[in-house]
């Protein structure tokens, strides 16, 4: 009985130790995001092999509503969320999984009346499987009015 224990022990060490050893690598990522070929926000963080991480950012914004004397400014908020999920990893390059979700003011909408404010822009994008290495990356998710581009690089993080 004593024999069977121990072996059963030594059998679960072994096992945890491997399971140790093959455990999926962290990766380190960063995604710049740049408005007409301006940086106006950065994402940073280190996510595992498997999972997946969601930042939301929350930026102020001013919309003119009214006309005439009535005119004001409006203070709103407005979002910029975006998930990664490192697929895989080796020492060249990491595979990640993107989703961006963002609300940004968009001049353009505003319709013949001056007196009505415009409506935001939503931008949604995926990326099923961005290959990035330590040199950055562009992906453009709006080609131009505003042209937006998200700037991604990624690593195995050291530990």
């Amino acid at each position: 009985m004593l024999k069977h224990g121990l072996a059963v022990l030594l059998a679960s060490a072994a096992l945890a130790a491997r399971a140790e050893s093959t455990a999926p690598p962290a990766i380190a990522w960063e995604i710049q995001v740049v408005r007409d070929g301006q940086t106006i926000d950065t994402f940073q963080q280190t996510t595992t092999v498997g999972q997946a991480r969601t930042d939301t950012h929350h930026y102020p914004s001013a919309q003119p509503v009214g006309c005439g004397e009535a005119a004001r400014v409006v203070a709103t908020e407005r979002t910029r969320s975006v998930t990664v999920a490192p697929l895989a990893a080796d020492s060249g390059a990491v595979s990640l999984a993107l989703d961006v979700q963002e609300t940004m003011d968009d001049p353009a909408s505003a319709g013949s009346d001056p007196c009505v404010p415009g409506s935001p822009r939503q931008i949604v994008a995926s990326h099923p499987g961005l290959a990035v290495g330590a040199d950055w990356t562009d992906w453009t998710l709006v080609e131009q009015h505003p042209r937006l581009v998200y700037r991604v690089r990624a690593h195995i993080a050291k530990d």
